[in-house]
């Protein structure tokens, strides 16, 4: 499998409640100084989403439209939209979205991601 859609297939995995709500799982993906910031602006860093994640209420995501570059050897920068449906009545949210992943020996992990709230698009099924 090409480097790139194996980051894809990571980053969806970072999408579901299998791994979201797994510690373990969790940081199997996520490197030890991650970062991240939020579609609302908020900063987060690995203990926080350590402690978030597992609980999440509800809702589904779907991904869409990756892109990557390469930034190094060992770094790869993707970018891709996120339509966010929650099943408490709040809607549905978009946002785009950017991560950075490093290769740490011979497993890829992540360090940082940020997303930021955009327009509704068109959701490919």
């Amino acid at each position: 499998m090409e480097i790139e859609a194996d980051l894809i297939e990571k980053e969806r995995a970072l999408l579901s409640f299998e791994v979201r709500r797994s510690p373990a799982k969790l940081r199997s993906l996520l490197s030890s100084d991650f970062l991240e910031i939020g579609a609302s602006g908020d900063f987060f860093g690995l203990d926080s989403v350590l402690d978030c994640l597992p609980q999440e209420s509800a809702w589904s995501a779907i991904s869409q439209d990756f892109e990557h570059r390469r930034l190094s050897s060992d770094l790869i920068q993707l970018f891709y939209r996120v339509a966010i449906s929650r099943q408490n009545g709040l809607g549905t949210s978009y946002s785009r979205r950017t991560s950075i992943w490093r290769k740490e020996g011979s497993d890829w992990k992540m360090v940082y991601n940020q997303g930021t709230a955009i327009s509704p698009f068109e959701v490919q099924s």
